[in-house]
């Protein structure tokens, strides 16, 4: 049992609807859903009761709630004392290096800065190897994106670790500043034929397949470098997960901008995940907790 838990529960328990707790702590509902789920499985039985009215305590959640309320207090007094601010050790976190600028800045600084005396080690790993990185035990953390055809929810069941959605980005397509068509708000299908897109040729690239059909051609290149060499060539368009992508120093810059996809029987969404191992210590503890509660801010 994890403190987020009785937090999330105690918020969803006074705010009177998960949405409301969401709101309330700033985080995104599916995360507070599945700590609570989790909490559910751990106290063996409902919580609430679910209505049209939103959600209710059951006898057994006016219980635990009460248990709970007593030992946030409880770690709020010690938390008072700088209790936590103390606390040294090392964190080691993974992630796809689209992710790697958001989960420094937004996560890995302000944490720093509540907590000195924790070392966090970020390391950039592609999708592919997510799996591997923390069965390798290189990192406890990882953050990805859940992409098609790797199976990573299911992998990370099998394996025992827990995995929390934290925000669902969406997919946007990037074009050249310069490129005829980007001074047009809105694109149509039709528009995408006269089109090149570049994705990666190695054969994980699972998602930007799916788009390939849908335009004029198609470029396979090694690495993402090269790729947005031709996209500022006008040579060819990307897709990525729109909100990550912005961090981009060419996007930032205004030398690539982003439009819908102008396909609506495609599903454009970009769900991203935490995972950790078994067996946190003390610090990774304080970072898992902090990485559910921020990460969706500002996004």
């Amino acid at each position: 049992m994890r403190l987020e838990q009785l937090e999330y529960f105690v918020a969803a328990a006074e705010s009177g609807s998960i949405r409301a707790a969401a709101q309330r702590l700033k985080i995104s509902q599916p995360a507070v859903s599945a700590a609570l789920r989790s909490l559910e499985d751990e106290v063996g039985g409902h919580l609430f009761g679910r209505g049209s009215q939103g959600i209710s305590l059951t006898a057994l959640g006016r219980q635990t709630c009460e248990d709970a309320r007593k030992i946030m207090e409880l770690v709020q007094g010690i938390r008072a004392r700088g209790g936590n601010a103390g606390v040294p050790g090392t964190a080691q976190i993974c992630a796809q290096p689209l992710l790697s600028f958001h989960l420094t800045g937004r996560i890995i600084v302000p944490f720093r800065e509540l907590h000195p005396n924790i070392d966090v080690f970020v390391r950039n790993v592609p999708n592919t190897d997510i799996i591997d990185e923390l069965k390798s035990a290189r990192s406890s953390i990882a953050v990805t994106l859940v992409a098609l055809g790797l199976k990573i929810r299911e992998q990370v069941r099998a394996l025992g670790y827990e995995i929390v959605h934290l925000y669902t980005d969406e997919r946007r397509m990037f074009i050249g500043a310069s490129h005829p068509l980007a001074g047009r708000k809105a694109l149509s299908m039709e528009d995408l034929q006269s089109l090149r897109i570049a994705y990666y040729s190695h054969g994980s690239d699972n998602v930007s397949r799916r788009y390939a059909p849908y335009f004029g051609g198609e470029y396979r290149l090694a690495n993402r470098e090269d790729i947005l060499d031709l996209v500022l060539r006008n040579e060819a368009v990307f897709i990525q997960a729109g909100h990550m992508f912005r961090h981009d120093y060419r996007v930032a810059k205004g030398m690539i901008v982003e439009r819908k996809i102008p396909l609506p029987e495609l599903d454009h969404s970009v769900p991203i995940a935490a995972i950790h191992t078994p067996d946190l210590s003390p610090a990774e503890k304080l970072l898992w907790e902090y990485l559910l509660a921020h990460f969706s801010e500002g996004l």
